[in-house]
Formats: C-alpha cells, sequence, structure tokens
C-alpha cells in the first residue's frame, strides 16, 4: 500500500509542476503584449523563475520515477 502512495505522490506533483509550467510559459508570452517596461520585466522575470523552477521539478521528479521504475523491473526480473 505504501509504494502505491509513492507512485501516486509522484505522479500528482509531477502533474502540478507541468500546469505551474504551462502557466509560466504562458505568462511569458502575454508579457511581450505589456505597454509599460516595467511591468514587462516584472512579468518576465516572474515567468521566467516559474519556468525554472517548474521544469527542474520535472526532470528531478522524472529521473526518481525512472530509478524507481528500474529497481521494481529488475525486483520481478531477478525473481522471476
Amino acid at each position: 500500500m505504501r509504494h502505491i502512495f509513492w507512485w501516486i505522490f509522484h505522479i500528482l506533483v509531477l502533474l502540478i509542476c507541468t500546469g505551474f509550467l504551462i502557466l509560466g510559459i504562458n505568462m511569458l508570452r502575454g508579457a511581450y503584449g505589456m505597454q509599460y517596461p516595467v511591468h514587462f520585466f516584472i512579468a518576465f522575470f516572474g515567468s521566467s523563475m516559474m519556468i525554472l523552477i517548474s521544469g527542474s521539478l520535472i526532470v528531478g521528479f522524472i529521473i526518481r520515477i525512472i530509478h524507481r521504475w528500474r529497481d521494481v523491473f529488475n525486483n520481478h526480473v531477478s525473481q522471476g
């Protein structure tokens, strides 16, 4: 049962991070339509930070999921 919660948690966090990545990309696209330079800089750097953090979290969680998947697969191969 504990393993199921591990998978649910990591997949849920991966989906949330993907949503923030999409939101950051949309904010970045919207920043280029702003009239005032100060508003552009605030939106540009904010969206860039969202993209950077969510992208790095996505990569980290994908690596953790791949390592767990390989461990599960290797355990099944060695037992069977």
